[in-house]
């Protein structure tokens, strides 16, 4: 997290839980980058060997779970309420 002893001992409890989520998104976001990175360059390596009119995507490689995109409904319903409550303030 590169805290310097000093800052580090200045934290409350708090400050340093909400530092290591910080750290623990940024981490997952660079782990998401790399192996975005790699499998688009192995449908760019594998592109020359496939059959002519056919085009491999990255997809095609290998599939992650951050690709699938989840329906949640309940969040806008949860957020249509609140824009109403706030509405009717």
């Amino acid at each position: 997290m590169r805290l310097s002893p000093s800052c580090f001992y200045d934290m409350l409890l708090s400050d340093f839980l909400l530092a290591a989520d910080g750290f623990y998104d940024l981490e997952q976001t660079r782990e998401q980058q790399h192996w975005e990175r790699t499998r688009w360059l192995a449908a760019v390596v594998l592109q020359p060997h496939a059959k002519k009119g056919t085009r491999i995507k990255p997809t095609d490689i290998a599939k992650f779970p951050w690709d699938k995109k989840a329906k949640s409904k309940g969040d806008a319903k949860l957020l249509a309420a609140t824009l109403k409550q706030w509405a009717n303030a």
